[in-house]
């Protein structure tokens, strides 16, 4: 049986000859799951890269191989002193383990050093579209590989409507997708500042079995009342998914 490094392999590889992306974007990031010490029970989401490594010119001279094994050095030698906001929550859920989770973003690259706006979100219609059709089923696939016990997705409401709403819920409906949690709602927090997703309940996520939450990008959920309430909860539930 294929290992999991290889099944995301010969995704990765299938993806990018299935299609032509713009050279300036970012080098992609491409999950390694044979890092030291990595738990792949353990998940976490962003939005996008924010610079990665080169140009996605200089990711095709690479290779997959390559490109994935500078996520693993990254991983193993970067990630435990990478003090941004988004690396910070990170570190704060994992309560400083020695085990590594594993990063993941909904999109695999920014717009590039040269754009005005490295955002996904700043792209331009038709460049928004081919970018979409690369990430159409892809963290599906991912998911499917890697079997996490539980994702924690640091989205928002802007990345979830530029990647949920047409890759995942198409024209279902997201009250199936973003589902209350019981013990936040008695505090206040609706499903809108953090929720279960039901990810089972569409195309290329029936065998997910783990649990996945979603909340906002640490920048902004850092500005609010109530984060250490959410991150309370996220600690609690990330330690009892694990130990399960």
């Amino acid at each position: 049986m294929a290992s999991k490094h290889q099944l995301l392999h010969d995704l990765y590889q299938k993806k990018i000859q299935d299609i032509v992306l713009n050279e300036v974007i970012s080098s992609p990031l491409l999950v390694h799951p044979e890092c030291k010490n990595m738990s792949t029970d353990i998940m976490f989401v962003g939005q996008e890269t924010n610079g990665f490594y080169g140009t996605w010119e200089n990711f095709i001279e690479r290779g997959v191989v390559a490109q994935m094994d500078i996520y693993k050095q990254f991983m193993e030698d970067e990630y435990p002193a990478m003090n941004n906001l988004f690396f910070q929550y990170i570190h704060k859920l994992m309560k400083n383990s020695q085990n590594l989770p594993v990063w993941n973003n909904l999109y695999k690259f920014d717009l590039g050093d040269n754009s005005d706006k490295r955002n996904v979100s700043k792209a331009k219609p038709d460049e928004l579209k081919i970018i979409q059709s690369f990430h159409d089923g892809l963290l599906a696939k991912e998911i499917k590989i890697i079997q996490p016990k539980i994702i924690i997705f640091f989205t928002g409401h802007v990345y979830d409507k530029l990647f949920f709403d047409p890759l995942v819920v198409r024209d279902g409906d997201y009250k199936l997708l973003y589902q209350p949690i019981d013990a936040l709602k008695e505090q206040n927090i609706d499903e809108w500042k953090c929720c279960q997703l039901g990810l089972n309940h569409f195309e290329g996520f029936e065998d997910f079995k783990g649990k996945a939450i979603r909340t906002y990008h640490p920048l902004y959920l850092n500005r609010t009342s109530y984060k250490e309430t959410i991150l309370a909860y996220l600690v609690n539930e990330i330690k009892s998914v694990v130990q399960g």
